[in-house]
C-alpha cells in the first residue's frame, strides 16, 4: 500500500509540475511574442515618422545605403519600400539579405494607426518564426507602401532550452516527490506495523493481550478500541468454552464410572438374577440422566443459531394459566418435602408455550429441590412498564434491543440457604452449581438456568436473579408484551 500510494504521489506530482511546465511556457512564449510584435509595431512607427520628414524622399533616393544602416539596426528586421502602384510600384528600398518575399496583405491605411491584430505570423522554410506587417506611409507628396518582417532565431532556440529545462524539473519534482511520499506514508503507516506487531502476537493461550491506544492516532482509536472489545469477548467467550469442555467432561465422568463400576463389579462373580435387575435399573437411570443432559445440551445448541425473537412462533397466553400448570404439575413433589406452592397474579403473555413451560418448570424444579422444608415457594405475575423494567435490569434489555413499552414478569421465589452475592451472575452460567458439594442427583446437572436464561434471550425477554434477607431468593422473567418486540 505504502508503494501504491507513493507511487501515485510521484505521478501527481510530476503531472502537476508537468501542467505547471505548460502554463509557465506557454504564458512567456506569448509574453515574448507579445513583446517582438510591440517592437515591430514601433519599428512601423519610426519609419512613417522618418519618410514624412521633409528631405526623406531625396535621401532615400540618393542615399540609401545610409537610410539602410539607420533603419535596419538588427540583421533580423527586414525592410522594403514600393512606390504607389498608380507610380509603377516601383521598389524604392529593400533591405533584405534572405530575399523573404514579403507580406503583400492589405496595408494599414495611412491615416490609421497599425495595431496587433494586422501583423502576420509565420515560418520560414528553415523553421524560424517571422512577423510580417505592411502599411501605407508618405514619403514626400507620394504615398508608399512599406513592408517589413521580421526574423525569430534566438526565439526557438531560447524556447528549445526552456523546454528542456521545464521536462527535467518535472522529472526531478515527479522523483523527488515519490522520495517525500515514500518517507511521509512510511512514517504515517508506523501505528498500523505497531498494530500488526501487537496482534501478531495476540494467540489462544494470550487473549488477555490488549492493544495500546494510547500511542495511535487519533483516527485509529475507535479501532483499537473496538478490536480491544472484541478481544475482551474472545477471552470471556473462549474462557466458557474451556471452562464447558472441562464441565462437561467432569459431568459425563461421574455417570460413566459409575456404569464401569457396577458393570465391574457385577462381571467379577456370578450373581442372583435379582442383583442383575438391580443393576440394569439403576443403570437406566444414569442413562436417562445422561439423555437429559445431552437433550439439554442440545436445545442450547440450536437456540444459539436463532437469529432474533421473531424466529419462534408466539402465542397469546393467560400467565395465571400457566403458573396454576405448573403449580399443579409440581404439587406432589412439593408436598413430599413440606412445601406450599402459592400462585397470584396474572399478565398477558405472548410466548412460545413450550419453551415458556420449560423454563418454568426448571425454575420451579429448581425452587422445589433447594427450598427449606416447611417453606412457601411464590409463583407470580404482573405487568411492569419499560422504565420500570431499565430501573431494576440496569442495561441488560438495552443490551438486548428492545424496544417494548411493557413486559409481563413472572417471578418464582423461595426461602432456602443463603446465595453469596458474587455466585449470583454465575447461576445461569452452564453446569455451575452454588453448592459444589451437591451430587448430581441433588443437584442436577446445572443446565436448566442456563435453559431458562436461552429461553428468556430468544423472546428478547431477560431472566434474573435476586437475593433476599434470610435466605430469600426469586427468579425474575420478563417477556416483552403482544407486539412490541
Amino acid at each position: 500500500m505504502g508503494w501504491r500510494l507513493g507511487l501515485s504521489g510521484a505521478l501527481v506530482a510530476a503531472v502537476a509540475s508537468a501542467l505547471l511546465g505548460a502554463y509557465l511556457y506557454r504564458s512567456f512564449e506569448q509574453q515574448l511574442l507579445h513583446r517582438d510584435d510591440v517592437q515591430l509595431l514601433g519599428k512601423l512607427r519610426q519609419l512613417r515618422q522618418l519618410l514624412a520628414h521633409s528631405g526623406t524622399p531625396e535621401l532615400l533616393r540618393e542615399q540609401a545605403d545610409y537610410l539602410r544602416d539607420t533603419m535596419s539596426g538588427e540583421s533580423n528586421a527586414l525592410i522594403e519600400i514600393h512606390a504607389a502602384p498608380e507610380q509603377g510600384a516601383a521598389l524604392l528600398l529593400r533591405i533584405n539579405p534572405p530575399g523573404l518575399p514579403l507580406s503583400q496583405d492589405r496595408p494599414v491605411p495611412l491615416n490609421q494607426q497599425a495595431e496587433l491584430q494586422d501583423i502576420r505570423h509565420a515560418l520560414r522554410e528553415d523553421g524560424v518564426p517571422v512577423a510580417l506587417l505592411n502599411a501605407w506611409a508618405q514619403l514626400g507628396p507620394d504615398p508608399v507602401e512599406i513592408r517589413l518582417a521580421r526574423l525569430y532565431p534566438e526565439r526557438s532556440e531560447l524556447l528549445a532550452d526552456y523546454r528542456l529545462r521545464i521536462a527535467a524539473t518535472s522529472l526531478a519534482a515527479g522523483g523527488l516527490s515519490a522520495a517525500l511520499v515514500l518517507w511521509l506514508i512510511w512514517q504515517g503507516l508506523a501505528p498500523l506495523r505497531r498494530l500488526r506487531a501487537q496482534t501478531a502476537a495476540i494467540g489462544p493461550h494470550s487473549l488477555d493481550l490488549r492493544l495500546h491506544a494510547a500511542d495511535m492516532p487519533e483516527e485509529l482509536r475507535p479501532l483499537v478500541e473496538g478490536i480491544n472489545t472484541m478481544l475482551s469477548r474472545l477471552e470471556q467467550g473462549y474462557a466458557q468454552l474451556n471452562q464447558f469442555a472441562a464441565d462437561l467432561a467432569h459431568e459425563l465422568r461421574s455417570p460413566l464410572a459409575v456404569l464401569t463400576g457396577q458393570s465391574q463389579v457385577m462381571l467379577s462373580r456370578p450373581r442372583p438374577p435379582a442383583e442383575y435387575a438391580a443393576l440394569l435399573e439403576g443403570q437406566l437411570q444414569e442413562l436417562e440422566r445422561l439423555n437429559r443432559m445431552v437433550d439439554s445440551l442440545l436445545f442450547l445448541a440450536r437456540s444459539e443459531h436463532e437469529a432474533t425473537a421473531a424466529a419462534i412462533e408466539r402465542k397469546q397466553l393467560s400467565a395465571a394459566d400457566e403458573l396454576a400448570r405448573q403449580a399443579d404439575y409440581f404439587a406432589d413433589l412439593a408436598e413430599e418435602r413440606g412445601l406450599q406452592l402459592r400462585c397470584q397474579g396474572d399478565a398477558p403473555l405472548w410466548a412460545e408455550p413450550a419453551m415458556l413451560r420449560r423454563a418454568l418448570a426448571n425454575l420451579i424444579a429448581n425452587a422445589v429441590q433447594h427450598a427449606s422444608a416447611g417453606t412457601v415457594i411464590e409463583l407470580s405475575a404482573r405487568t411492569e412498564t419499560a422504565q420500570a423494567c431499565e430501573a431494576e435490569t440496569g442495561s441488560e434489555l438495552k443490551n438486548l434491543r428492545v424496544s417494548a413499552a411493557a413486559f409481563a414478569v413472572l417471578e418464582v421465589s423461595n426461602q432456602g440457604l443463603p446465595v453469596p452475592a458474587e455466585l449470583l451472575p454465575r447461576l445461569f452460567d452452564r453446569f455451575f452449581r452454588a453448592d459444589p458439594s451437591r451430587t448430581a442427583d441433588s443437584g442436577g446437572s446445572g443446565l436448566g438456568l442456563a435453559i431458562v436464561r436461552r429461553i428468556l434471550t430468544l423472546h428478547g425477554g431477560s431472566a434474573q436473579v435476586h437475593t433476599g434477607p434470610a435466605g430469600r431468593i426469586r427468579f425474575v422473567l420478563r417477556f416483552p408484551l403482544p407486539g412490541r418486540v
